[in-house]
């Protein structure tokens, strides 16, 4: 099953694009225990058609089984079903490090992995975090992050390139670009750069543009989830399968702007 937050509510598509939830500009969403959350940067945290938490959302993680919202701030909250708790707020850090965000007076938290032991999380637009949950503390790197992935490094997918660290002091630029989407397909990386031919691949310490030609991504659009090591899928204003390993792929449906894409 996939499912596609977007501009304009959530959908599932199947052979064609069946509407959850209207009226929201949904950026992320999670079924927990038979409850579905939805992360909107209008209406917040909303649990089964309820908004909980009206606090700009752009981000759900799990942790240890726990579900935790990120919402414009940067703030973290720790989330059970209408109990919430606070876990963070990086409200004041944000001002003296010059994070932003232009559409809002506040950065926020756009993506976390776990490396060496520890959260990494990142911001958009200021420092990469890292740390416990509860006290991330900012590194050097500063820039307008989107997604992380760990595999046999952390790459940064960011506004300015693709960027890859071994030691969260030294950044090596792999490509510069607007990137967002990042996955893992085994024996190589897949991403998304804001183009009309927007798949790259890298494999081998070399990064190749793809030549499969698809709707350009927008800001703040991640078009890409992994179904195995040899398909994606992709959505941004349509939705298409994609066969990696022969460059075949076929679109399913038009849908509105693209926030986020899942496999389920």
């Amino acid at each position: 099953m996939y499912l596609v937050g977007t501009s304009k509510g959530l959908y599932k598509i199947d052979k064609e694009a069946n509407l959850l939830c209207d009226k929201e500009d949904v950026y992320d969403f999670t079924l927990k225990n038979n409850d579905f959350y939805i992360c909107s940067t209008e209406s917040g945290v909303i649990l089964n058609g309820k908004t909980i938490l009206n606090e700009s959302c752009w981000k759900f993680y799990e942790l240890d089984g726990q579900l935790i919202a990120s919402v414009e701030g940067p703030k973290l909250y720790l989330i059970n079903k209408e109990r919430i708790k606070e876990l963070i707020d990086l409200r004041d850090e944000g001002k003296k490090r010059g994070w932003s965000f232009p559409h809002s007076e506040y950065a926020h938290i756009t993506d976390f992995a776990q490396y060496n032991g520890k959260i990494i999380a990142s911001v958009e637009e200021g420092n990469l975090l890292f740390g416990d949950i509860t006290s991330l503390k900012p590194l050097d790197f500063f820039n307008d992050s989107h997604n992380l992935l760990v595999k046999d490094h952390l790459y940064i997918a960011t506004a300015y390139g693709l960027y890859l660290t071994d030691d969260l002091i030294n950044y090596t630029l792999i490509e510069k670009g607007y990137f967002h989407g990042i996955e893992d397909l085994g024996n190589a990386i897949i991403a998304q750069e804001m183009s009309e031919f927007p798949l790259m691949m890298y494999e081998g310490g070399k990064l190749t543009r793809m030549g499969i030609k698809l709707p350009r991504p927008t800001f703040g659009t991640n078009a890409i989830a992994k179904v195995d090591d040899e398909n994606i899928v992709y959505s941004t204003t349509s939705f298409y399968e994609i066969n990696i390993k022969n460059l075949n792929f076929r679109k399913i449906v038009d849908i509105p702007i693209t926030r986020r894409v899942k496999v389920l």
